[in-house]
């Protein structure tokens, strides 16, 4: 009879979608609403990842990279605003900034990073600045890839035929130019990453893929990057107004979460 009554005990628990702590309405699994203490913690190792809390509360696991100084390098601020987890983004995602509307093709976790990247079809063409700020309206942020291990898993993923997005057109992506006081415009990815470097070439060189030549500044007015069309999917950098290229239309976008 004990063994019935404890079960009747547990039950509740156990189907209970989410619990909450001094709240009737928790939005999480496990919903505290006030401080949290634990009197234990294991010694871990040097390489675990921290937990960090957003505005809201909201914890989630970082690499040690995301404070500076490592191969990762993310940067909130460079970015302008704290992205936010991939359930959180638009369903479905809606209005675009500059006009237009866009449907969600897919989404594809990458195990390495534990970041999600969203695949976006725009009913219109879409300049660099209007898809930043859709990337921003989401929670998440246009792809960046400073290592090659990134970009080809971007590509076999996302990118390629065969991955179910058909993602055939140019594609916007986050590397811009910026023009800090005192010196010349450079790009930079718009997380503040810096791309992995091969140290096995003389001279050392990054792990990019822009096409022979590029990115050339053509003009002097060029600043925002976008993957060709056709071939390899190297990158180009192109005037950060435009809304096509080579007759192909700037119309579908990759959005990164970074969980």
């Amino acid at each position: 009879m004990k063994n019935k009554i404890l079960f009747f005990m547990i039950l509740p628990l156990t189907i209970s979608a989410q619990v909450g702590i001094n709240t009737t309405q928790p939005t999480k699994t496990f919903d505290i609403n006030g401080e949290l203490r634990i009197r234990t913690l294991g010694q871990g190792a040097p390489i675990d990842e921290i937990l960090s809390a957003d505005a809201n509360g909201n914890i989630r696991k970082i690499s040690r990279d995301e404070l500076g100084g490592g191969s990762s390098g993310f940067n909130s601020t460079i970015l302008g605003y704290d992205p936010q987890p991939v359930a959180n983004r638009q369903q479905p995602p809606g209005a675009v900034p500059g006009g237009g509307t866009a449907s969600e093709l897919g989404c594809k976790k990458w195990s390495v990073n534990n970041h999600t990247y969203c695949a976006y079809q725009i009913s219109q063409s879409i300049n660099w600045f209007n898809a930043f700020n859709f990337a921003k309206q989401m929670g998440g942020y246009l792809v960046t890839m400073p290592s090659d291990a990134e970009r080809i898993w971007v590509n076999t993923n996302i990118v390629a035929s065969g991955t179910g997005y058909n993602l055939a057109n140019n594609v916007w992506i986050g590397f811009n130019k910026i023009r800090r006081p005192g010196n010349p415009d450079q790009l930079q990815w718009i997380t503040g990453e810096e791309f992995r470097i091969n140290w096995s070439t003389n001279p050392a060189t990054t792990e990019n893929w822009f096409a022979a030549g590029e990115p050339n500044n053509s003009g002097g007015t060029e600043g925002a990057t976008h993957i060709l069309v056709g071939g390899e999917r190297r990158w180009n950098d192109l005037a950060g107004t435009v809304t096509t290229s080579g007759s192909s239309p700037m119309n579908q976008l990759i959005i990164e979460f970074n969980e």
